[in-house]
């Protein structure tokens, strides 16, 4: 615990002044030890000192005088909302090579996920427009091959990001970390500009080829003109994906008082799920949906039931409400 340095008084006033002293370590002693809490502490015991003499000038006792002082700065909880909640554990600082270490991380998933996005578009688009001619098989191999270059890169760098991020949970961020990451945030919001617009306009592209494919009525080019909607569509989330996940994380360090390594609270009761049911919390975050992909491109293009094919997404998303709500009240042990 800090304890803070005093300056000569009478033997009264010392008294008064150790009396502060502990008042104030009592209250701050739930809050975690860094420059900012010592920093509002010292000003406060400052504050109250001047209050207690300029009472002692007056001609009050010393009990009168400490009374007065303490009921006129018991409210100093309000003081604690500019430091860290109230309710967060305490935890140490988090230093500036953690958190650029956070960054790097944040972005190198990024890629993964944006790319896992647009491997699994690339093998859907080849397997499509080959799909009328005799290396139908070879497609059918692509969509395989970008599959699992897609899928592995979700697994393999979400979990090195994830032994990352778990050392840091709770951990405390100062106004040093804070400024720094809004001044990161600050640049590159034109790059998360530019990559947000740039990708919506994609989106928005992708539906041209189809589009001509029905105006121009050239049958030939009908699943060409599907796999190039496929290809540009997955360039558009790749920039909306990076982008978002890059500016995300700058954004987390800025704004919060603590970093939790899962930020949701659903998601902080399914990583006690994963503790109890490992195989479930799996099956929910890394096949399920892929899952539900392959089944809408093999109702959609082996069966061609394009007309109902669609109706997999909304079911699929209803049944992942119900398992993940399912999972959320299964009690302990």
């Amino acid at each position: 615990m800090i304890k803070l340095g005093t300056h000569p008084h009478s033997d009264e006033e010392d008294d008064g002044m150790k009396t502060l002293e502990h008042y104030l370590d009592s209250k701050f002693a739930a809050l975690p030890d860094t420059a900012e809490t010592r920093r509002t502490k010292t000003d406060l015991l400052a504050k109250m000192t001047t209050r207690y003499d300029e009472l002692l000038g007056l001609g009050k006792n010393e009990n009168e005088a400490l009374g007065t002082v303490i009921s006129e700065f018991d409210s100093v909880e309000s003081l604690f909302e500019g430091i860290t909640p109230t309710n967060a554990p305490p935890g140490d600082e988090m230093t500036q090579s953690e958190a650029e270490a956070f960054w790097r991380s944040t972005k190198r998933l990024a890629v993964a996920i944006a790319g896992g996005i647009l491997s699994i578009a690339i093998g859907a688009g080849l397997m499509v427009a080959l799909l009328p001619t005799s290396l139908n098989w070879l497609g059918v191999l692509l969509l395989i091959f970008g599959l699992i270059i897609g899928i592995s890169a979700f697994i393999v760098v979400g979990l090195a990001h994830v032994r990352v991020k778990v050392p840091l949970d709770k951990r405390v961020l100062s106004t040093q970390i804070k400024v720094l990451a809004k001044d990161r945030q600050q640049d590159y919001s034109s790059s998360f500009t530019i990559a947000l617009v740039g990708g919506v306009a994609l989106c928005l592209f992708a539906l041209f080829p189809p589009i001509l494919q029905t105006i121009w009525s050239a049958e030939s080019f009908g699943l060409l003109s599907v796999a190039a909607f496929i290809w540009i569509l997955g360039s558009g989330l790749f920039a909306i994906v990076y982008g978002s996940m890059v500016y995300a994380g700058y954004s987390r360090l800025a704004r919060a008082d603590v970093f939790y390594a899962v930020t949701d609270p659903d998601d902080r009761m399914l990583t006690e799920l994963k503790q109890r049911n490992p195989k479930l919390h799996g099956f929910l975050y890394q096949l399920y949906w892929p899952l539900v992909f392959v089944a809408y491109l093999l109702f959609s293009f082996v069966f061609g039931f394009w007309t109902l094919s669609w109706l997999i997404f909304p079911i699929a998303g209803v049944l992942f409400a119900g398992i993940r709500n399912y999972a959320l009240q299964i009690p302990k042990g």
